[in-house]
């Protein structure tokens, strides 16, 4: 666990965890990324929902889940899951549906939104040095985390210590550093990845990777252009959350989650990020 104040060089600076936890249950980016990681979690537990064990590796057959990850979800109070740099808190609320999360983060000051939230089970630590025993859960989402640390194969070996075997890890990671912008320097970004770096470091890491694609396909140009305007302008302390037209949200919402049911079986040439399911096993192949 650190003892030490994380630099902002290592971690996400104070005014974005504050942003995170005013918009992160509405704006349109935190919606859509939800459908896609929860779609993603629910394909991969699989017939485990609604039994007490350790998930299945092997992905059910299609239409056997809703195209939603809200929609008919049962809850599975047995399973043990953690979100490593859990932020505000927002997405350890959704994982509850599967059992009492557990939540780690670098700074005390993203931990304190998340017990606003209710939240107990929460740990200062570093992603690289995870303060659990091995092979302790179930699911684990890292979700806009890897790109923080400086020694990403690292974090993701982390990953796989702790993980159960079979169990899966649903990661989710900025995308091409052609989209480099103020966001990244605001939130302390190392990198962003193509498809084949992020599998390179999860298969460096013992890990299988079972499906990845780009996500947010979109938004894709938007956001491009929009990132090289606000840095000519010189506006790198913008926090990008706050850019948003209360008129727009809803439609961008729904245009990125409706990637969800795609990404269930289809990929995407590229994307904003990369949404990757891996999981501790030797057994399976990619999808």
């Amino acid at each position: 666990m650190q003892s030490e104040a994380p630099t902002w060089k290592e971690a996400m600076r104070p005014l974005n965890y504050e942003v995170m936890f005013d918009v992160e249950d509405y704006h349109w980016w935190f919606v859509g990324r939800r459908a896609i990681v929860f779609t993603q979690i629910e394909d991969a537990l699989g017939a485990s929902l609604g039994a007490h064990a350790s998930p299945r590796a092997g992905l059910p057959p299609e239409g056997s889940l809703p195209e939603t990850p809200h929609a008919g979800t049962r809850a599975l109070p047995g399973l043990r899951t953690l979100d490593i740099g859990c932020g505000a808190g927002a997405t350890m609320d959704h994982l509850k549906r599967y059992g009492q999360p557990h939540g780690i983060d670098l700074s005390e000051i993203p931990l304190r939104f998340s017990r606003k939230r209710g939240h107990r089970r929460l740990m200062r630590a570093s992603a690289t040095e995870l303060p659990f025993d091995s092979e302790s859960f179930d699911l684990i989402t890292a979700l806009d985390v890897v790109e923080h640390l400086d020694d990403d194969v690292k974090g993701l070996a982390e990953i796989h210590r702790v993980l159960k075997p079979g169990a899966p890890a649903v990661i989710f990671v900025p995308a091409f550093q052609s989209l480099w912008g103020p966001n990244d320097v605001q939130s302390g970004h190392k990198r962003r990845y193509r498809l084949d770096e992020l599998r390179a470091a999860v298969e460096k890491a013992g890990l299988r990777v079972e499906r990845i694609s780009y996500a947010n396909f979109a938004m894709f140009i938007p956001i491009w252009l929009g990132r090289k305007i606000l840095t000519m302008l010189g506006r790198a302390e913008q926090a990008e959350n706050r850019i948003n037209h209360p008129i727009i949200n809803n439609l961008l919402a729904k245009i990125f989650s409706c990637e969800a049911g795609w990404l269930r079986r289809h990929k995407l040439p590229f994307g904003v990020s990369i949404i990757c399911v891996a999981r501790k096993t030797e057994q399976y192949g990619e999808r």
